[in-house]
């Protein structure tokens, strides 16, 4: 399986580049230049970031859900949940929604800043309208389902730091200072609070990691050997599929992670991960 070196963000500057724009369902990706930022690749799509008011057009993604992360303000997300009319969420600041593939959705906002995971190919409908079925003949529709809503604050005030994690550190030892917070395609979204070293480990796609508080040392077995790079609070990565990887932070840090299943771990404490087995996790 490839492998490579991880993108590294650093959000806070990213987001103070840009500007906020009013939407329309007809605005062009040229009229919304300097209002959206291309972060990094993601599997099949991109990590975003964009501050938007407005009204946005309708779209649904194909190939896999879509994740939105408000950093701050607020949005209304109209989603088509069932065969009924779409149904209503608001998401305040430091709140997630993943979005279902297949399923319609758009917001609506006085103005906020957010996250996009999102996969490609799609599909859009350029008209203000309130059911985007309307323009769309019904055969080979994807089921759809109600998005996962998930108050991040509310989540990380509930963990514990997990102080002296080592690589051999077990899920039981870790209680309380992890949550899954959602499924996300084909694994999961989760948060965890820890000071010490973690394990190896290597994923069948793509990892993001956003470091929500603290700071951490990223390590990454690239091909010209390990090598490591400082995150601080305010900065993500994409740690590319198949590519061995370790936290460790020696005064604490808080991370949430969109992580793919299944993964590859190594439990020794070694500075290479290559030059062992690995085992299924």
């Amino acid at each position: 399986m490839a492998s490579g070196m991880p993108s590294v963000i650093d959000l806070d500057a990213e987001l103070a580049t840009l500007t906020m724009f009013r939407r329309t369902p007809h605005s062009t990706r040229e009229e919304t230049k300097g209002s959206v930022a291309r972060l990094a690749s993601y599997r099949d799509g991109l990590l975003l970031a964009l501050k938007s008011a407005g009204t946005d057009h309708w779209e649904r993604h194909l190939t896999g859900d879509e994740l939105v992360h408000v950093l701050d303000g607020s949005t209304t997300l109209e989603i088509v949940c069932d065969d009924g009319p779409p149904k209503s969420f608001t998401l305040g600041p430091g709140m997630i929604a993943v979005i279902p593939q297949g399923a319609w959705h758009r917001s609506h906002s006085e103005g906020n800043t957010h996250l996009g995971l999102t996969p490609f190919p799609g599909e859009n409908v350029e008209r203000d309208v309130d059911d985007p079925r309307r323009d769309r003949k019904p055969e080979g529709e994807t089921e759809s389902r109600v998005p996962d809503i998930v108050d991040l604050n509310a989540e990380v005030a509930k963990l514990t730091m997990f102080q002296g994690r080592t690589p051999r550190s077990t899920m039981a030892d870790r209680r309380g200072s992890a949550a899954r917070l959602a499924s996300y395609r084909d694994g999961a979204l989760t948060a965890t609070k820890f000071a010490g070293k973690g394990h190896w480990e290597k994923h069948i796609a793509d990892e993001l990691i956003h470091v929500l508080d603290g700071m951490a040392t990223l390590d990454v077995a690239g091909e010209e050997g390990p090598q490591s790079r400082a995150l601080r609070a305010g900065m993500m990565t994409v740690i590319p599929q198949g590519t061995w990887h370790r936290f460790r932070s020696a005064e604490g840090v808080t991370l949430m992670t969109a992580t793919p299943f299944p993964s590859e771990t190594i439990e020794d404490d070694l500075d290479d991960p290559r030059m062992v087995e690995s085992k299924a996790m």
